[in-house]
């Protein structure tokens, strides 16, 4: 969509359409799109002004029914606990498919009036300090690790918080030419 023309340029136009000239010189003259001079001409002979039409300017209202959206508010503030999903649902019920908002247009309508908590997140347990030891072990994995002989391996370390002390250490693929492997 272009920008407006402005009224010096409207007033332009109409003063040489009142002369007498074509539409396609005022084009020229001005030059300005045919189609815009076309226009612009046939607005002023419906309407007898030169102003701009504001119609499609500014926010749209919702295109649900201002209905709806009372009932909607008025459901989620008797019933806190309702999500839109189910508020939908009720709406559904009452209402039929062809006039009831969607869930998304149900939760923003719903932040607007500060009708929704922010989610909270989920606390993780805190497991503390182990006080003993064996009481917290500490597993710690290695992937993706090439050998020297260019053998792909992985190994799994398990230590105990407490002591520190190192329980295990596992590689992958187990190797069965080393002393004391059951190979």
């Amino acid at each position: 969509m272009g920008r407006a023309t402005e009224i010096g340029q409207r007033e332009q136009l109409i003063a040489l359409k009142e002369q007498g000239q074509t539409l396609a010189d005022i084009s020229q003259h001005l030059q300005m799109p045919f189609a815009t001079v076309r226009n612009l001409s046939a607005r002023y002979k419906q309407q007898g002004h030169l102003g701009v039409g504001y119609g499609n300017c500014g926010p749209k209202q919702p295109t649900s029914e201002a209905l709806l959206h009372r009932v909607s508010l008025w459901l989620k503030r008797h019933h806190a606990g309702w999500g839109a999903p189910l508020i939908r649902l009720k709406l559904l019920a009452r209402y039929g498919p062809d006039r009831t908002p969607s869930v998304r247009t149900l939760q923003r309508w719903f932040g607007q009036q500060h009708l929704t908590k922010p989610r909270q997140q989920p606390r993780q347990p805190s497991i503390g300090q182990a006080k003993a030891v064996h009481n917290i072990w500490q597993v710690d994995a290695k992937e993706n690790l090439m050998l020297a002989d260019g053998c792909p391996a992985c190994y799994l370390t398990i230590t105990d918080e407490h002591s520190g002390a190192g329980l295990e250490a596992l590689v992958f693929p187990p190797q069965t030419d080393l002393p004391g492997s059951a190979g």
